[in-house]
């Protein structure tokens, strides 16, 4: 059973359309659910959102309360009575009322679901990871602010007019800029309503009213483009632009702008500045919508000159995968890194393999030759007899979302005194490692390194110089490993250094190395006076031979023993952890 298709397409073709391709690659999950809470439908995502394996559709499609008990009893909701929790989601599906809320999975993911009622009965709920999105909150959150402030203080108000001259939409302040009563716009108000209104006030001067009526309204029936200044019977001078809107080349309607512009002789640059930001909130979409044939060239292209300022036509006939992931993209895809291949390996192969691309982050670069990353989805297109046809997918600009996120990673997963790896980091490069043991065999170390006597530095000369002398240590460490190696640091004096590829004795050598090299380095020299540090280092191997390394607490465990005997011992040495047996200086 395909648990896959989306309700009500009959297991026939879905309409190849652009419009539909925008919805087919929406990155959500969805459900439908019919009165009597029986699943009729979802998509792939949903159950990958809510992580829900497959033999729990083994048997069809799970109906709500099949989906609550699943939940309830791998902890979905969290403690509680379980038959409570189970009646308790019921209950509120049971009465098919329209919701938004947020949840946030055991996992931390945060997923945004919407549900609405459907006519017949049922409803269809949308579930959203806004997991990045939350992340990225606080970050964005003074950027927005700013935002906030510069659009609260636009004195613009938006119409949107259909083509029977009905105003299908406003804003509070298009009612604020026209001076109309709270109670005027309603569901229903017409063009000729608000003109009306305005000339029985006086704000064209003296008119027939309902002559200024008929000649305002016959100059909209023509739906051309249009900019003119009003002078308001208050005195006061908007700005009125408005922009037709078009479906197949035939206007159905017009989007109006209405600007106070009374200012303008004391600030034209102000204005100016204002109106081209409006401009761009009317006009912008981060999403470009694109065909390729079988042998990935362009056939049709729409939205990329606003990402990267090619313009569409002059990208026809150009080959998309050159393009966006050839030589000149350093970046490549985002997972790349993580599997040892280059971005544009990657896309090549899923193309050549002809599988969908479900949101890869491609790195490129705009026409101005600046970095832009476009999250890609994409899916083959074939015709009746299994032919490849091309590719159709939708790319969307997330330049922005990306560098907040890696500045959000690096606040994360680095000391923001030294700028060394954090625990977090250095526990998921431990993992790798252990990983790389299993598969190869190959040993790795892990040093303690602790600086001797730091609190009588922190005592005598305070903790600026503390901070300054653990800077200068963690310099000295990093300058003497290899660049496959991790320094980081554990916590107040304590560093962590972890070696890849290398066994006891090779890990010794390289701790005596480091040891010797703070030894002789001047970390600080607070009142002219030079600032000597030592530190005593424990050493701990995961043997090769073993093919299973310990889990990382044991293995520090053992460092720190050793740190102990170094300290012992009489500190400023290195001393090797053996499993079983004494500390040996």
């Amino acid at each position: 059973m395909d648990t896959d298709r989306t309700a009500g397409d009959g297991g026939g073709t879905l309409p190849h359309d652009l419009l539909q391709t925008l919805i087919d690659f929406l990155p959500s999950g969805v459900t439908l659910f019919d009165s009597e809470l029986r699943m009729v439908a979802c998509n792939r995502q949903f159950r990958e959102l809510l992580e829900f394996p497959d033999e729990l559709f083994a048997d069809g499609l799970p109906c709500m309360r099949r989906l609550a008990e699943f939940n309830v009893a791998r902890g979905e909701y969290g403690p509680g009575d379980p038959a409570g929790q189970v009646e308790g989601v019921l209950e509120r599906a049971r009465r098919m009322q329209a919701h938004v809320f947020e949840r946030t999975r055991p996992d931390g993911r945060v997923l945004e679901v919407r549900g609405n009622p459907l006519p017949g009965g049922g409803f269809v709920t949308i579930y959203t990871d806004i997991t990045e999105r939350k992340r990225a909150e606080e970050e964005a959150r003074r950027a927005a602010s700013y935002l906030d402030a510069v659009v609260s203080a636009l004195p613009q108000g938006i119409t949107v007019i259909d083509e029977a001259l009905d105003i299908a939409l406003w804003n509070p302040a298009f009612v604020k800029v026209q001076n109309l009563p709270d109670d005027f716009m309603r569901p229903g108000v017409s063009f000729a309503d608000v003109i009306r209104f305005n000339a029985r006030r006086g704000e064209y001067g003296e008119v027939d009213v309902e002559d200024k009526v008929r000649r305002m309204v016959e100059l909209a029936r023509r739906f051309e483009p249009h900019r003119l200044e009003r002078t308001r019977g208050d005195g006061g001078v908007m700005e009125v632009e408005g922009r037709v809107v078009s479906e197949g080349g035939r206007p159905i309607g017009f989007v109006t702008t209405y600007t106070d512009i009374t200012e303008r002789v004391n600030n034209e640059r102000t204005i100016r500045r204002v109106r081209d930001l409006m401009g761009e909130a009317v006009n912008f979409s981060p999403t470009c919508i694109w065909e390729t044939g079988p042998d990935g060239r362009y056939t049709f292209v729409q939205g990329m000159e606003k990402i990267l300022g090619v313009p569409d036509s002059h990208m026809l006939g150009k080959d998309r995968w050159q393009r966006l992931c050839g030589d000149e993209c350093a970046e490549g895809c985002a997972g790349a890194a993580a599997s040892g291949e280059r971005g544009d390996c990657r896309v090549r192969r899923a193309i050549a393999a002809r599988e969908p691309i479900e949101r890869w982050t491609l790195a490129t670069r705009n026409r101005r030759g600046e970095a832009v990353w476009l999250s890609c989805t994409a899916r083959p297109v074939h015709d009746e007899h299994g032919e490849l046809l091309g590719y159709r997918g939708v790319d969307v600009d997330v330049s922005e979302l990306t560098r907040a996120h890696r500045d959000l990673e690096q606040i994360a997963l680095h000391d923001p005194l030294t700028g060394l790896a954090n625990r977090r980091k250095f526990h998921s490069r431990y993992e790798l490692e252990a990983a790389h043991l299993q598969r190869t065999g190959s040993s790795f170390a892990l040093l303690l390194i602790d600086i001797d006597f730091f609190k009588q530095v922190n005592d005598r000369w305070g903790h600026l110089v503390g901070d300054d002398c653990l800077r200068g240590v963690a310099n000295v460490l990093s300058g003497n490993v290899r660049a496959v190696d991790m320094v980081g640091r554990f916590g107040g004096e304590e560093f962590l250094v972890l070696l890849s590829d290398t066994g006891v004795e090779g890990a010794r050598t390289v701790a005596e190395k480091l040891r010797q090299a703070v030894a002789s380095s001047v970390p600080a020299s607070p009142g002219g006076a030079a600032l000597r540090l030592t530190v005593s280092i424990g050493v701990a191997c995961a043997p090769g031979e073993r093919r299973r390394a310990p889990d990382f607490d044991h293995l520090l465990a053992e460092a720190d023993r050793a740190v102990y005997a170094a300290k012992h011992a009489g500190r400023n040495r290195v001393c090797t952890a053996l499993p079983g047996a004494t500390q040996n200086p």
